[in-house]
């Protein structure tokens, strides 16, 4: 997989229609980034060791409900690994259950809940936009419910 010489976003989602509206509230915001979808955990980390094998991408967005592997084992995966705890990691998803936030501050991930107001959605792709940018430390551990 070859990507142009824009940022990456990669965005772990399996619900094409969720994926398509972050999409599409990112695209009224810039068109600077690429976002790239993995339809689930395994495929994230597999496009992190092959394809993103050199540039890794700005941030990663995970959903935690996808299938084969979810998004709190990977979040666990990626913070396990050296080479890729240093990525900005989103976690956006349906769940407010403590435990997910806990597990999420505990990362020092920045946490979302889907909004259903497309202007909280691009209030989201801001921020995602910011933690591209590296403006990431007031993002860090964050919870919005």
């Amino acid at each position: 997989m070859s990507f142009p010489n824009k940022p990456v976003l990669l965005y772990a989602e399996d619900d094409m229609d969720d994926f398509e509206s972050l999409v599409d509230a990112l695209e009224q915001l810039t068109d600077k980034y690429q976002i790239v979808n993995a339809k689930n955990g395994t495929e994230v980390i597999s496009m992190l060791q092959n394809d993103f094998a050199e540039h890794h991408p700005s941030v990663v967005i995970l959903d935690l409900n996808m299938p084969l592997m979810d998004g709190k084992e990977v979040l666990a995966w990626m913070k396990s690994e050296e080479e890729f705890r240093h990525i900005p990691v989103m976690v956006f998803t349906t769940s407010s259950r403590e435990e997910d936030v806990r597990m999420c501050q505990n990362h020092k991930c920045t946490f979302f809940r889907k909004p259903t107001l497309y202007r909280d959605l691009l209030h989201v792709a801001q921020i995602i936009l910011d933690m591209s940018n590296g403006v990431t430390d007031e993002h860090k551990g964050v919870v919005h419910l």
